[in-house]
């Protein structure tokens, strides 16, 4: 291998120093002259010039030290051609050679050119050109457009460009998308074909102001190719090339769920404000310490106050001073975030009382308790009324007595206590002898005004060892709990003589005497049914021996009267023989007095005994089964009736027909029903079934036989209203058309209470929307009081007794 000094002999051969120095020396761009290695790859420096040695900024003796591969790291034995392409496009990175303390972040563009001597020798010459600036202008520019393209093509919301004329040069995947085109579709397409066109005459102006070089930004709807419509919000800027404006850019962000519930927002908050001011009861806000937010109109009215003495002050100033611990309680637990009811009392300006039922509800911002909302409802009427009708279902109107269902739930509880073994308890079954015969001979009246002595008279007798209560018509029962048969036995004799005395019905002395049926507890029977039946019996026996006695129940005693033996054997037969007929009894509206309906009476006229009261062979029937065909007859030939009447003088109104207890419980009531309406041909709807209030003894099976019963299309009528298991409840779950006032309040709206009692009915009814009718009508005054309290339909002698068919028919031909 030659040395360098053969190397500048031979270079002198041809040049002179000076050409040398001049040639390299001010050449304008770094040289340098490498030696090669036996594979001809560049080694050794040879020499630099100045320019070179400028650029590495390191001594020139210094330079000459190093290899190629010490100072530019590039290996040896890469191939020159692929270095050149390599270094013009990304030019070379130094990372570990002595050239980077100096040259760290420069971008060098090395250029290697071998070159043969005339020695047959070769050296390499390598130009090195600092292309930094380049270089990095040149990545810039590369980066702008990439993040500019990313920016544009993955950008989420829509973005657009538009040439001067409106067309659209481009749109991002996004916006291809949201409005459902293909590319090819869109590039070219007039942007005025996106927009509603009712917008385009003030978008214009914003169209403009982009053209002016400003920025626009505004909102608008646009339509997809398939018939959406998106609302957009749209930042518009104008695009600049050599300080000519080319065209726009724009991103359009959809606000179509925004602005969905902006307006629902706002339709919202319209219906607050009048949820909140024009509701018919009070509604108030609370901050989370009890103060007075804000309260609507319905609340100042009730209050008294005017709402700028409310707000900021508690409300607990306001509530009764028995019931603010209760409704501070209630206040504390709704700030836990779950709603509260409850019942509170609040006095007024005017230190009236209101019963309020209370809603709070918590109002919640961002999960956050916010306030509280209270909405109240005066109860002060409606509880007023259904505490009287809860009253009036426990108690007799006309003696102020417990009625049959409360002695029916204090029985059972009876037979629920224990008993030690001197100790029993009794059930009287009091009925008062010949009382028909009295209220027929002086009239109703004065057979109430018995029933009321009598009452009077047993409580005088029982005092404190016990009940009384009524139990039906004129029966009445007393219970007498853990005494001694001694004590029984005085007590009943004493009632005895009691009513023994003569009674002054206004000026007509009458003696009235009683039959006392006794059962004991647990002795003779261990349930209710077991001690009523036993105490029956024993009162049947007393009737049977001579009325005017008590008979305590033995197993000796036959429950039944030769009479009542001979009618249930008689009954047997009656509907076998056709001795049943039905009489019909006329319904009128109360306003115009127009018909409005018939209500079917069973009647039997025996063969052997001539008429008998439905009173006697009723209870028997029921007793003994015979009321289930007897009440499938009834049904079928008032339907056959009614439809011939519809048929034969155009006659269309309900018949009603009364269900028996035990009918109403028999399982193909609701089958029978419907094959007798088909079987007749008659509209359900002309059909009213009686119920009464016992039927409330089972009230999931009565409620569904009802509803079936309803969905056949027959009209259903609670009759005898108040005088049994009467409850707001069963009103609410029983399908009611018609509410009948039994006679019994008919009869006493002259006395005290008597018209508010009715009155309360009739409102409860109206409040349910159901029709009243008033049962019993016998006077003109009655009539007009009903008619005052708002009385829908009338059923009385006052207009039409029960009549036989022949009867209807002549009246309804004229």
């Amino acid at each position: 291998m030659k040395t360098y000094s053969e190397f500048d002999q031979q270079l002198a051969s041809l040049y002179s120093i000076d050409d040398f120095t001049r040639i390299i020396e001010n050449f304008p761009v770094p040289i340098c002259l490498f030696q090669m290695d036996e594979n001809n790859h560049p080694h050794q420096f040879i020499y630099i010039n100045q320019k070179a040695v400028e650029l590495m900024q390191l001594p020139k003796q210094e330079i000459l030290t190093y290899t190629w591969k010490e100072l530019f790291e590039i290996p040896v034995d890469r191939d020159l051609d692929e270095l050149r392409e390599e270094t013009r496009k990304k030019s070379i990175k130094l990372k570990k050679s002595p050239l980077k303390r100096n040259m760290t972040g420069f971008a060098l563009q090395v250029e290697p050119h071998p070159v043969e001597l005339a020695s047959g020798e070769i050296i390499m010459v390598v130009t090195i050109i600092n292309i930094t600036e380049h270089h990095q202008t040149q990545q810039q520019l590369q980066k702008s457009e990439q993040e500019f393209g990313s920016l544009f093509s993955n950008n989420p919301d829509i973005a657009f460009s538009l040439h001067l004329d409106g067309t659209i040069t481009g749109l991002n995947k996004a916006g291809l998308v949201a409005l459902n085109y293909e590319a090819d579709e869109a590039l070219g397409m007039d942007v005025r074909q996106l927009i509603a066109e009712a917008n385009l005459d003030w978008l214009k102006d914003y169209f403009y102001q982009v053209l002016k070089g400003e920025t626009a930004r505004f909102k608008t709807t646009i339509s997809s190719k398939d018939g959406r419509t998106l609302d957009v919000d749209i930042t518009a800027i104008p695009v600049f090339v050599n300080d000519e404006i080319t065209g726009l850019i724009g991103i359009a962000h959809e606000i179509t769920e925004k602005v969905r519930m902006e307006n629902l927002l706002k339709e919202n908050e319209q219906r607050y404000k009048a949820l909140f001011d024009y509701n018919i009861n009070p509604v108030l806000t609370f901050d989370l310490e009890g103060k007075f937010l804000r309260v609507n109109e319905a609340a100042i009215t009730m209050i008294g106050y005017p709402a700028e003495e409310l707000v900021g002050k508690s409300f607990l100033r306001l509530i009764d001073s028995s019931r603010r611990n209760e409704s501070y309680q209630n206040f504390q637990l709704v700030l836990d975030g779950k709603p509260r009811q409850y019942e509170t009392m609040v006095i007024g300006r005017d230190e009236k009382q209101h019963l309020l039922h209370v809603m709070l509800i918590p109002a919640m911002i961002d999960g956050e308790l916010s306030a509280i909302h209270c909405v109240c409802k005066d109860i002060t009427e409606s509880r007023r009324n259904e505490d009287l009708a809860n009253y009036m279902a426990y108690h007799d109107v006309l003696t102020s007595l417990s009625n049959q269902r409360l002695f029916q739930d204090e029985l059972v509880l009876l037979t629920q206590e224990p008993h030690a073994e001197d100790e029993v308890s009794a059930v009287f079954l009091v009925d008062l002898d010949r009382f028909k015969f009295i209220n027929d001979l002086l009239g109703h009246e004065a057979g109430d005004s018995v029933l009321r002595e009598v009452a009077d008279r047993l409580l005088a007798c029982v005092e404190e060892s016990g009940s009384v209560f009524r139990y039906a018509g004129d029966e009445f029962t007393v219970i007498l709990r853990k005494t001694s048969e001694q004590k029984v036995t005085e007590i009943a004799q004493k009632v005895i003589e009691e009513m023994r005395k003569p009674l002054n019905l206004d000026g007509f002395e009458a003696v009235l005497t009683t039959s006392i049926g006794i059962s004991l507890f647990p002795k003779d029977a261990s349930d209710m049914k077991g001690l009523m039946r036993s105490s029956d019996m024993a009162m049947y026996h007393a009737k049977r021996v001579g009325r005017n006695n008590y008979q305590f129940y033995t197993t000796q005693i036959i429950g039944l009267t030769k009479n009542t033996l001979e009618i249930e054997s008689l009954l047997h037969k009656a509907l076998e023989q056709q001795e049943f007929t039905l009489h019909y009894q006329p319904q009128f509206e109360a306003v115009n007095e127009k018909l409005t309906g018939f209500e079917a009476l069973i009647r039997w006229e025996s063969l052997q005994l001539g008429r008998v009261s439905p009173v006697d062979f009723i209870p028997l029937a029921e007793e003994n089964g015979l009321i289930v065909p007897i009440g499938e007859w009834v049904i079928r030939e008032a339907c056959k009736t009614n439809k011939r009447w519809q048929d034969q003088f155009g006659q269309f109104v309900p018949v009603s027909v009364n269900l028996s207890l035990r009918q109403f419980y028999q399982k193909d009531l609701v089958d029978q029903v419907a094959s007798i309406l088909q079987e007749t041909g008659l509209d359900p709807r002309y059909l009213m079934l009686e119920i009464t209030e016992s039927i409330a003894m089972q009230e999931d099976a009565a409620t569904r036989v009802l509803k079936e019963l309803k969905a056949l299309g027959v009209l259903i009528a609670m009759d005898d209203f108040g005088t049994g298991y009467s409850s707001l409840k069963h009103l609410r779950h029983f399908p009611i058309d018609h509410l009948k006032i039994d006679q019994a309040f008919v009869r006493d709206l002259d006395e005290e209470n008597g018209e508010a009692i009715v009155a309360a009915i009739i409102a409860l009814g109206h409040n349910l929307r159901i029709p009243i009718v008033a049962e019993g009508v016998e006077t003109e005054r009655q009539v007009d009081l009903l008619k005052g309290l708002g009385c829908d339909v009338f059923q009385g002698y006052y207009y039409a007794r029960p009549q036989p068919v022949e009867q209807i028919d002549t009246f309804l031909q004229t």
